[in-house]
Order: structure tokens, then C-alpha cells, then sequence
């Protein structure tokens, strides 16, 4: 067997132990970027994303490519016979996919929002598990402005982002973001970006809303090419809005990639990175566990519609 599917499989048996060992009364959400996943026929890739997200409730998939919705099916039948999938159509060259299981119920189904004008629509699911109902805004931001993508900039799209929080007007209070935001937190020599930067936009928005990102709390790089952390569970943990979230303990950045890390330097070489990406992805996992056991909110229900 291939000395990195030992050491991957070997990785994800402790993995698993640490997702698992909370109990029923929670759910596992997760975030990952699969770079360009479908563009080609390829079984062997699928069977590794199915491995690395093997126990997650509701996983969120950014950057699947326009023929790729055969490819997140067989993802979904790879995780497991449980596993449920639903995928966007196609906004500006790529899609979007939600898989889930029980206890992981839509209320209504996904859709791409066109009241949130970002170059890419995000696509929104409506779920319910035990008592946390809850609406995930799945998103994939321009990584900068182009000819193509013009004038959707970083900071522009943060912008419309924050517009859309000051205006949103329904009763679903309980709202995450996940996705990948393209937003580093190296910015050249600094750790965090400077004032008036398009990154520091990023840090503007969740201050602004009392948000927080599971990711940037974990600290852990979600690029497995450098110590930038892209890829985000955002929400707000007050208590009127996801009080749900089960606290810090329960969050992981698998750094699945470390199977690939041939010559054991702890960083991926550029022939690594290459195997890995393609094996894979060139993302990390990003996870987070919510109660579903705490008194109903009196949000929505299923006949609420969108």
C-alpha cells in the first residue's frame, strides 16, 4: 500500500476519535476548498476527500468546476450511504455543494442568493438539526479585481458582505458564513494586515458584527502552501444569534496534507504541494461542532420557505 494512504489513514483514525468523542448532542460542520474537483474523472481523489471528510454532518464544498456535480454525488455516496448532496448552479466558471446527513435536515432547498451581489452568488441552505435551526451562507470571494471580475475587488466585496449584515431583515437570527474568504492574515512583513489594506477589510467585518472565524482563533494556516488562513466558519456566538457553538475546543484545521510531507521538514516542497493538490486539494478542512440539544429559538420552521 502507498506510504502516504497509510499515513493518511493513520492521521484520520485519531481525526475521527476527536470529532466523534463529543456525543450526540452535537453536529460537525464543515468547510473545504476543492480546487477545480470534478474538472476530470478521477476516482482515486474522491475516495481521499471522502476519507478526510468521513464523520462531518454538514459539510460545505467551494470551487467545484461547471461538470463537477456528478463528481460531488460520488463524493457523497463515497462518505457513506447516509450522505445527502445538493449543488449550486454554476456563478462565474464555478459551483457550489452542500452534503449532509441525519440529524442534518434542509428545510428548504439550497439556492444561489441573488440578493447578496457578490462576483460569485453565494449559495445559501436553510437546516435543521434536533433543536439548532440555522442558515449557512456559503461563499467563494474573488481572490482580486481583473478584467474579468472588475470592479469585484476584496474590500468590495467585504463591503457588500457588511451592507447585507446591516440590512438583512428576517427572523432566522442563527446565521453562519463558511467558505473560502481569500483574505490572508500574512500581509508581507506584518501578521495582520495594515489599516486601510483590502485584507484589513476582512478584520473590519466581523468587528463590526461581532463575528468571530473558528479559523482565525485556531490560529492554523488553511492554505497548505503557506501560513495564510483563507478558509472561515464565521457567525456571531451571542446569545441571541448561534449560541449553539460548542466553544474552541471543538474546532480543527486538519492538516491532512502532512501525508505528503515525504522528507518529515513539516512543510511541503514544491513537488509535494503538487502531489498533494492534486490528490487532494490545496486547502485545509476547516471544522466546527454546534449543541443541537439547547432550548428551540423560535426560529424558523418548515414551512417557512426560503
Amino acid at each position: 500500500m502507498n506510504s502516504r494512504v497509510i499515513a493518511l489513514a493513520v492521521f484520520l483514525f485519531f481525526w475521527a476519535g476527536n470529532i466523534c468523542s463529543a456525543g450526540d448532542a452535537m453536529i460537525t460542520i464543515g468547510t473545504f476548498n476543492l480546487q477545480h474537483f470534478g474538472e476530470a474523472d478521477n476516482p482515486e481523489r474522491i475516495r481521499n476527500i471522502a476519507k478526510i471528510c468521513r464523520d462531518i454532518d454538514l459539510l460545505a464544498l467551494q470551487e467545484i468546476h461547471p461538470d463537477g456535480t456528478a463528481a460531488v454525488t460520488a463524493l457523497a455516496e463515497a462518505m457513506g450511504p447516509d450522505y445527502r448532496a445538493a449543488v449550486s448552479d454554476e456563478t462565474t466558471w464555478e459551483r457550489f455543494a452542500f452534503i449532509w446527513r441525519a440529524p442534518v435536515t434542509p428545510i428548504s432547498p439550497p439556492f444561489l442568493d441573488p440578493s447578496l451581489k457578490l462576483g460569485r452568488r453565494p449559495f445559501v441552505g436553510t437546516f435543521r438539526a434536533g433543536n439548532f435551526d440555522f442558515v449557512v451562507v456559503n461563499v467563494h470571494l474573488f481572490w482580486d479585481g481583473s478584467k474579468k471580475t472588475y470592479p469585484h475587488t476584496r474590500s468590495v466585496e467585504f463591503k457588500l458582505l457588511d451592507d447585507w449584515l446591516c440590512y438583512r431583515d428576517d427572523i432566522e437570527l442563527d446565521l453562519l458564513f463558511t467558505g473560502d474568504f481569500n483574505s490572508p492574515n500574512m500581509y508581507y512583513s506584518y501578521r495582520f494586515p495594515p489599516a486601510l489594506s483590502s485584507h484589513y477589510s476582512f478584520y473590519e467585518l466581523l468587528s463590526r458584527h461581532n463575528m468571530i472565524s473558528v479559523s482565525v482563533d485556531a490560529g492554523i494556516p488553511t492554505s497548505i502552501a503557506n501560513e495564510n488562513i483563507y478558509d472561515h466558519i464565521i457567525f456571531n456566538p451571542d446569545h441571541n444569534f448561534v449560541e449553539e457553538f460548542a466553544g474552541a475546543d471543538h474546532v480543527r484545521i486538519l492538516k491532512w496534507d502532512s501525508a505528503w510531507d515525504t522528507d518529515g521538514d513539516n512543510r511541503l516542497d514544491w513537488n509535494e504541494h503538487n502531489r498533494a493538490r492534486l490528490a487532494v486539494t490545496d486547502h485545509r478542512l476547516v471544522t466546527a461542532r454546534f449543541r443541537i440539544d439547547l432550548p428551540d429559538d423560535d426560529g424558523i420552521t418548515a414551512d417557512s420557505g426560503n
